[in-house]
C-alpha cells in the first residue's frame, strides 16, 4: 500500500465521520452516550485503534521532513490511544460525557476531524 493509499483511506474516514457529525450532531450524541453506556464497546474501540496504530506504526515507521510523516504520526498517536483506552478507559467515558453536553466542543471537533480529512484525501489523491 502506498503513502497516497493510506493518506485517501485515512482522509475519506475522517472527513466522512467529521461531515457525518456536522450534519448528523444529534445522532452522535446518543452515538456518545452509548459509547459511554456499553464497556464492551469502548474495549473493541482500544482494540481497534491499537491494531491501526500498530499496524502504521510497524509497517509505515518514516520519519522523514516530507508528507509521509504525517502517517507515521497519525500511527503513533491511534497505538497510544488503543493503549491507553485499554488501560485508562475511565478517561474516554469522560470525554463522552463532556461532548454529549457541550453540542460546540463535539462540532468543533468534528470541524477539526472534516478538516484533517480533507487535507488528507487531497494529499492522497492530487498530491502523491
Amino acid at each position: 500500500m502506498s503513502d497516497a493509499h493510506i493518506f485517501q483511506l485515512i482522509g475519506i474516514v475522517y472527513l466522512s465521520a467529521g461531515l457525518g457529525i456536522i450534519i448528523s450532531v444529534r445522532f452522535y450524541g446518543h452515538l456518545l452516550q452509548d459509547y459511554a453506556e456499553h464497556p464492551a464497546v469502548t474495549y473493541v474501540s482500544g482494540l481497534l485503534a491499537l491494531v491501526v496504530g500498530w499496524l502504521l506504526v510497524t509497517f509505515h515507521n518514516i520519519w522523514v521532513k516530507d508528507w509521509p510523516v504525517i502517517i507515521t504520526v497519525v500511527g503513533w498517536i491511534a497505538l497510544v490511544k488503543g493503549i491507553s483506552l485499554l488501560v485508562l478507559p475511565g478517561i474516554y467515558v469522560r470525554i463522552c460525557n463532556a461532548m454529549k453536553t457541550r453540542k460546540a466542543l463535539l462540532i468543533g471537533e468534528a470541524v477539526v476531524v472534516a478538516a484533517m480529512g480533507g487535507v488528507f484525501a487531497y494529499l492522497g489523491y492530487f498530491v502523491l
